[in-house]
């Protein structure tokens, strides 16, 4: 098919020769080589990633790492008292402006002499340190992954943060935990 032929009439001289010269354009170069297909067979079509992207996703993958590697080495070895006994540990990684944060909850066993409520020790790493004694975080049970009851405020300081928390209710009606900072409903730590 010629040029006029797929065009048509077109009135603008400008927009007729601007057609014309990416029209020729497309003609001078050299279609790509068929690659042979069995019948019924679909083209595999393969999309190169961006550099930018498998770079997000690099730095992502080390900083969780180095959260994971640090966390853990406090944990060992912070001053944890190897003579409680744990009923659980939850762990919690960082969220939105969390990112690269983390956390675990200790739930110790429930105190059943006299209310039955259940101690938590709370270790939290990578959260922006509170500027005064009102930038607090909280600590919240979740039900269908919204916050619902408060486990707790506390404040932040640089590297290792643990603070021993307090609830009187069970947490079967939950479905999860996470931390937020005073005054933002945004979520920075989740399970």
């Amino acid at each position: 098919m010629n040029f006029d032929e797929l065009v048509g009439d077109i009135a603008d001289p400008g927009e007729r020769e601007r057609l014309r010269r990416v029209h020729d354009l497309l003609l001078s170069i050299e279609a790509p080589p068929e690659r042979p297909r069995t019948p019924g067979e679909a083209p595999v079509i393969v999309l190169p990633r961006r550099p930018a992207e498998r770079r997000r996703r690099a730095t992502a993958l080390i900083a969780a790492a180095l959260a994971a590697v640090f966390f853990g080495s406090g944990y060992l070895v912070g001053g944890r008292s190897d003579d409680v006994q744990l009923d659980r540990v939850i762990l919690m990684a960082g969220v939105n402006e969390g990112r690269g944060a983390s956390a675990s909850i200790e739930v110790l066993p429930q105190d059943a002499e006299e209310n039955g409520n259940w101690p938590m020790r709370v270790l939290v790493r990578g959260l922006e340190p509170s500027n005064e004694r009102t930038d607090y975080y909280e600590l919240w049970l979740t039900r269908n992954g919204k916050p619902a009851d408060s486990c707790g405020r506390f404040l932040i300081h640089r590297g290792l943060t643990t603070v021993m928390l307090t609830v009187p209710y069970g947490f079967r009606n939950y479905d999860g935990w996470v931390v937020t900072r005073r005054g933002s409903d945004e979520i920075l730590l989740t399970t």
